[in-house]
């Protein structure tokens, strides 16, 4: 009868170890959000007269709109590298032909 307790005792000890261990990762992992990588100061260079009308992140990425004329070629999604500054993809939009 003992063995058995000391075998419920021991399993509890276990159940709440192990929750608090999980607690803890999740804890770093939601102080980890929001944290951008060293992205610093980038220049994108855009056709003249497009302005950017949507900016949001897809973990580990910037994703910008440019809104204007198309055939100036303002019509485009932009890719950046949150930890590089690189663009890492475009997509323009080009008139129909």
């Amino acid at each position: 009868m003992q063995a058995i307790k000391a075998f419920v005792i021991g399993m509890g000890v276990l159940i709440v170890a192990g929750l608090a261990l999980f607690f803890y990762g999740l804890a770093e992992g939601f102080g980890k959000l929001g944290q951008g990588g060293n992205l610093g100061e980038v220049a994108l260079p855009v056709p003249d007269g497009c302005v950017i009308a949507e900016s949001h992140i897809e973990a580990p990425h910037l994703v910008l709109r440019l809104d204007g004329l198309a055939d100036r070629g303002c019509q485009q999604v932009v890719l950046i590298d949150l930890d590089s500054g690189r663009v890492i993809g475009r997509v323009t939009a080009v008139p129909g032909r």
